[in-house]
C-alpha cells in the first residue's frame, strides 16, 4: 500500500485527498491529511479562495477554468453544505488625473 501525506486541509488539500480516494479503485492508497487546526479553518472556509471564471492571466487560463469547474462539480457531487455558492460580480476600473485629484487654489 502506498502512503500519501497531504499537508493542509484547505480546499486544495481536501480536494486532492477526495479525488485520490475516488480514483483509487483498487484501494492501494493510504491517504492522510495533516492540518494544524481544522479542515477549511482559514482562507478556504472564509471566502479567501474566491474564484472567478475569467479573472486570470492567460498563462494559467486552463488551470483557472478547471479549478472553477471542479469547485462547482465537487459541491454537487458531495451533496453537502460545502459553502459553495455562485455569485455575480463585476470589475470597474477608473483612472484619475492630477486635475481631478485635488482642487487648484486660485491666487487673487
Amino acid at each position: 500500500m502506498k502512503k500519501i501525506v497531504i499537508c493542509g486541509g484547505g480546499i486544495i488539500g481536501a480536494s486532492t485527498a477526495y479525488y485520490l480516494s475516488v480514483l483509487d479503485i483498487l484501494k492501494t492508497l493510504d491517504v492522510t491529511v495533516i492540518e494544524r487546526e481544522t479542515i477549511a479553518c482559514h482562507s478556504s472556509g472564509k471566502a479567501g479562495g474566491f474564484l472567478a471564471l475569467d479573472w486570470h492571466n492567460s498563462k494559467i487560463e486552463p488551470l483557472a477554468k478547471l479549478s472553477y469547474t471542479l469547485h462547482e462539480e465537487l459541491s454537487r457531487t458531495l451533496n453537502a453544505d460545502t459553502g459553495y455558492r455562485k455569485v455575480s460580480a463585476f470589475s470597474v476600473e477608473s483612472r484619475s488625473s492630477k486635475s481631478s485629484m485635488a482642487p487648484t487654489a486660485k491666487k487673487t
